[in-house]
C-alpha cells in the first residue's frame, strides 16, 4: 500500500506567490488561499465578520512588530 502525502494546512500551496514581505502581506495571502469560494464566502454576514477579524488580526500584528507592516 502506498502512502499519500497530505499536505499541511499551515503550509501555502505550491502554487503560492512568493512569501509576502510583511505580516500583513502574509494575512492576506493567507485569507487568498482559504475564504474565496468557501463556505463562509457563502453567507454575507459570515464574510463580514470574518473580514472585519481578519483586519483586526493585521492591525494587532502590526502593534508587535512596528516596520514589519
Amino acid at each position: 500500500m502506498e502512502a499519500t502525502a497530505v499536505p499541511d494546512a499551515d503550509e501555502p500551496s505550491p502554487d503560492s506567490p512568493v512569501m509576502p514581505q510583511s505580516l500583513g502581506e502574509l494575512v492576506e495571502q493567507w485569507w487568498a488561499d482559504h475564504f474565496p469560494g468557501s463556505p463562509v464566502a457563502q453567507a454575507t454576514g459570515a464574510w463580514n465578520h470574518a473580514l472585519a477579524a481578519k483586519e483586526a488580526l493585521k492591525r494587532r500584528l502590526a502593534n508587535l512588530a512596528p516596520g514589519a507592516h
